[in-house]
Formats: C-alpha cells, structure tokens, sequence
C-alpha cells in the first residue's frame, strides 16, 4: 500500500544578488509547535545563527524544541510555508488568551504573496502583544523592531554592520544583501491610542425564552466562540501616537540612507502605512497636520528634527480590507504588505524601474477611509514649492472606473527628481549591479586597463537598461553617459588606490538628468559618492 506524504518545499535559498523583488518583513508573531525544515535550518546554521557567539538561545532548537526561530531571518517562498511556521492567527484579545485574533504581521505577509510576491525574510522579534495593550507597553516594544527607539529619547539606531552580534530586528538587513523592501507591520499598532475596552453582551435568562418544542436529535457541535475582534476599532493614533511613528521612521531611514551612502547596506526601500487617525484629531480632515511640508516634523529638510522625507520611504494610505484581514479589527489591515508585494510583481514582470501607479489592486474589497479627489489632489500646507497635494507623497489606494488601483507610486523624497519611486528603484538597481561589477575587479590593479574594463561593464549595462525602455533618449548616448577616466579622479584618488566612475542616466521621466557617482575602494567596496547630483 502507498502512502502520500506531504512536506513543506523548502525555500531556493541562494537568490541572485540583484533581484530587486524580495521583501523583509519585521514584527510580531507566535510560532506553531512545528519542525523546521532541514534544508531552512541548515541554511540558518550557514548564515550563523546556529553557533556561538551569534547563536540566539532557543532559535535553532538549541535551548527548545521546536525551534522559536526569535530574532532570525527567516525565508519564505510562499504562504503555506509561513502558515506552517508561524500563529499568525494565534493573538490574544486580552491577557487571559482565551480569544484569540489574527497579526498584522500575518496580515501583510498573505497580502505580500496575494500581490504577486515570490519571496521574502520574516523576522520574528517576539509573540504578538494582546489587542487590549496598554500604548505603554506596546512603545516599549517598539525597540525590538527598531533597536535604538525608545519612548522619550532620540537615540540612534544601534547596530553595527561588521558586528552580527549587535543585529536585532531591522538590523538584519545588514546581512540580507538581496532585501530590496522593509515592512514593519505593527508599527501602527504600536504607537496607536488606546483601543476602548471589547463590548460584552449580557446572557439571556433562560426564564425570558419562549417555550417551544422541537424534534429530539443528536446534540449538535457548538460553535467556536467569536472573539470579538471584528468590534474593536482598528489602531488609530493622535497627535503622540504620530510623533513616535514618525520618530520610528526616522531612525530607520537614517540607517538605509547612511548605510546605503558608506556601501555596508543595499539599497533597500522602507514601505510604511500611515496611522488611521483618531477621530476628533486635527489629522482627520488633514493628513498635512501630521506629514506636513517644509515647516512641520514629518516631511523635513532637517535630520535633526526627526523628519522622514527621504527617497528611501515610501509611505502608502489608506488601510484595506482582503480576506486576511478577517480577523483583525474593523476588518482593517496596514496596507504595506499590499504595496510591496505589488511593487515586487511589478519588479518581475514590468521591470522596478517602471512605475507601479494604475496597477490593480487585486483581493481587495475595500479601502477605509475613501479618499475624496479633493483630499487626494488639494495643494496644503504652506504656499511654496514645495507645497504637494497628498497624492504627490503618498502612495494612495482608491477606486477607479476600472475598480480599486495604485493611483501614484511615489516616496517622500523633497527633491523632486526622486519623488516618483521608480526612478529611485532604477538607481537603487544601477547601484546594486554595479557594486557586484566592483566585486568582480576588486583584485584588478588600478590603471588604464581597469578603468577601461570598468567603464565598458557600466556602459552594457546601461545599454541594456536603455534597451528595456528604463531611459529617455532616441539614442544611447543621449539616454546616458559612463567616464572612468583621469578626469573623475584626482591624484589623492588615484595615490590611495580609489577608483571613481561617474554615470549620467536620463530616466523615462520628465526628472532632471541625474548623476551617480561611484568610487571602488581598495578593499573591494563600490560606495556612492555624492550620488543623485543634477548634472
């Protein structure tokens, strides 16, 4: 007699370096008591996190069993692989655990692969706080996400990329080279208000019911108990609540921008849901109360006052009900892990350098709130030029004659030649491609036969960009232009053994030209040296 036996594929654990499709998703989640597939643990001894002094207690199987796989990246291929490994659906409504809810983790994970997504890293930073948390203690959580955040302080993010001890929550990006994309679904929730306490309904007497008569039968199952999630409001935050998420941003997008600059990070994109927002708070009726322009704390010029404009953040509003949001309050889910996984099947099958606006938003029922094209397209904040309608910095989702679509695909960058997020997903792209060109040459001798070689790589893969439509121009040489010369380099350069390649690329936008400029050090590094510059 034959038997079928089912097992979990175990994820393709060496994707190529320059995909820019793959997600990493940071939160909060339960682990189911289930083996971890051998071919996954074996990769996550390989990566270091079996071993001392990097092995996290009990992650590996090493201190419990099964594994809790805390604070380790974790490859996912597909939903039932994550189904498999983690309780997305295993929150408690309140201390007790006797009802249980589902995760905004979860949420966004389904809603990543829903989307088109093919693969992503989830890292678990603990069990998922109960939905009834005071905001007190769900601040003090944040810091797992973010290592460096904590309630009333401004510290900086602490992680090290040479030092794999000191990664925890986002800071294992530093050792996922291919992540092109950063959620962080509890974030929300975490910094949100307090949720009012769960309506209770009263029993009935059974001295009120009617007597009636009925037909002897077999007594039949009870239902499971409803949790009651689906009655409590879904996190909204006031006027504290946002300061917090966007000091949480801030941190984070001061790590992609000053790794990404250094050449120890990739460039990675960090996709964020906007806070519902309280009702009776000035952001209710205007969004600009909390993002704002030049003069407001949260799209600022300034790093010191915490700001998140960056071309590294893609915020994206509003929030939406899927069939994976069933079990989460009001039905609500953070849009985020929507967004990436529509940008990755853009990636894939469109090309990331082309925009993702117009592109339909599929297992979606609705969006909350419904935007009005006056909200989405007002000019607020204060008169300048840098005054933006909503739909210029968000990524919004809403309803179209041809149903519920990505109406723009732009990131919160206040330099306009990177507001649409397509053009900085095409640099983002060229950095990565040529960073591996650089790895490649690392043990070339600097001279004329090096530059040569390095100009003619940049120059085909531009072309091949060009090709691809990604670059304006009814020629080549007016889409871009590549120099590896002694004219990009001066003599201090050329004594310490750096070598600087300059690439000018007109990108299939109405944006200025724009000039990247990269510099191969003698260890081997490609870093960015005053990249993006206008030309």
């Amino acid at each position: 007699m034959n038997r079928l036996i089912f097992q979990t594929q175990p994820p393709a654990l060496a994707p190529h370096p320059n995909r820019a499709d793959i997600a990493c998703f940071v939160g909060f989640v339960g682990r189911r008591p289930t083996p971890l597939p051998g071919v996954m643990q074996q990769w996550l001894v390989d990566q270091g996190w079996g071993q001392p002094p990097y092995g996290r207690a009990g992650a590996l199987g090493m201190a419990e069993s099964p594994p809790s796989l805390l604070d380790v990246p974790v490859p996912i291929d597909s939903w039932s692989t994550f189904d498999y490994l983690f309780a997305w659906d295993q929150r408690p409504v309140s201390p007790d655990g006797a009802l249980r809810g589902g995760t905004y983790l979860g949420a966004a994970v389904r809603s990543f692969f829903a989307q088109g997504g093919q693969r992503c890293y989830v890292v678990r930073v603990g069990d998922p706080w109960p939905f009834n948390a005071p905001r007190e203690q769900r601040l003090n959580q944040i810091e797992r996400l973010v290592p460096g955040y904590r309630p009333q302080s401004r510290s900086l993010f602490s992680g090290s990329p040479s030092d794999r001890g000191s990664w925890h929550g986002v800071g294992h990006l530093f050792g996922l080279p291919d992540v092109a994309f950063l959620g962080l679904p509890d974030l929300a929730d975490g910094v949100a208000a307090d949720r009012p306490a769960l309506p209770t309904q009263s029993p009935v007497a059974e001295e009120d019911l009617p007597e009636t008569f009925v037909v002897c039968s077999d007594p039949a199952p009870a239902p499971p108990p409803d949790s009651g999630v689906r009655q409590l409001p879904a996190p909204r935050c006031d006027g504290l609540g946002y300061g917090e998420w966007v000091r949480s941003l801030h941190l984070v997008a001061s790590l992609l921008e000053r790794h990404q600059h250094q050449g120890s990070l990739r460039p990675v994109q960090l996709v964020a849901a906007i806070p519902l927002p309280l009702a009776g708070t000035p952001a209710e009726q205007d969004l600009w109360a909390v993002l704002g322009d030049d003069s407001a704390p949260g799209l600022t010029t300034d790093p010191a006052d915490d700001g998140i404009a960056s071309r590294f953040v893609q915020l994206v509003y509003p929030w939406v009900r899927t069939p994976g949001s069933a079990a989460l309050p009001e039905q609500l889910e953070s849009p985020e892990g929507l967004l990436i996984g529509l940008l990755a099947r853009n990636a894939l099958s469109r090309g990331t350098y082309r925009g993702a606006a117009n592109s339909a938003l599929g297992d979606v029922f609705s969006v909350v709130p419904l935007l009005s094209q006056r909200q989405q397209w007002a000019v607020q904040g204060a008169i300048g030029r840098r005054s933006r309608a909503l739909i210029d910095r968000v990524s919004l989702l809403g309803p179209t004659p041809d149903g519920l679509q990505l109406l723009s695909d732009v990131t919160t960058s206040l330099d306009e030649r990177y507001r649409p997020a397509s053009v900085n997903r095409l640099v983002a792209g060229l950095i990565r491609a040529a960073r591996q060109l650089g790895e490649e040459l690392v043990f070339e001798a600097s001279g004329e036969y090096l530059w040569m070689r390095l100009e003619e790589s940049l120059d085909g893969l531009l072309q091949s960009l060009f090709a691809a439509g990604a670059l304006r121009g009814t020629t080549a040489a007016e889409a871009y232009g590549v120099r590896c010369d002694r004219t990009t380099m001066t003599q201090n350069d050329l004594d310490h053994g750096r070598v600087i390649a300059q690439m000018q690329i007109n990108p299939a936008l109405p944006v200025e030209q724009i000039t990247v400029v990269l510099a191969l050090n003698d260890s081997g590094q490609l870093l960015a040296l005053g990249q993006q510059e206008a030309a």
